[in-house]
């Protein structure tokens, strides 16, 4: 059952919690402020929905597979550090901005994405990686010696 909940609950609310954070912080990188979300000009639909959108369907496009992949190799071998899971989400950020073949644009935003993206996931599923699938490792157990059973020559 705790395996069971673990991959049907733990695991996509980290990658969603990730996702999320690694939208926020790219958007923020670009100077979007409280009021663009909530008062869009005139009335409109609010300004930063449209590149938001764009956002969450690109990193989820070109992140969540290696994202994935490392989540199958950190289950497998029970990897739980925080800094291994940031470092994880800054490479694939930087893995993003070097795949778009562009020099115009800085590669912050997108390191600084997978990085927040990396340690959010550590905070929802991440610090119990392996803790289902790795069985806990069995213990020796040294038997005492038996007495002897007459008394020892003097």
């Amino acid at each position: 059952m705790r395996t069971f909940l673990r991959i049907i609950l733990l695991i996509p609310l980290g990658l969603m919690a990730a996702i999320a954070s690694a939208v926020v912080v790219y958007l923020a990188a670009f100077g979007f402020t409280a009021n663009d979300i909530w008062d869009g000009p005139n009335g409109e639909i609010p300004v930063i929905l449209a590149p938001a959108f764009v956002l969450l369907v690109e990193i989820s496009r070109y992140a969540l597979l290696p994202f994935v992949a490392g989540i199958v190799v950190a289950e497998i071998f029970a990897l739980r550090s925080a800094i291994q899971w940031t470092l994880f989400g800054g490479a694939i950020g930087l893995g993003m901005h070097l795949a778009a073949n562009s020099t115009e644009f800085a590669a912050l935003p997108p390191v600084a994405a997978g990085l927040v993206a990396g340690f959010a996931y550590w905070v929802f599923a991440g610090h119990g990686s392996g803790t289902v699938v790795r069985p806990a490792p069995e213990r020796a157990v040294s038997v005492p010696p038996a007495p002897p059973t007459s008394p020892a020559p003097e």
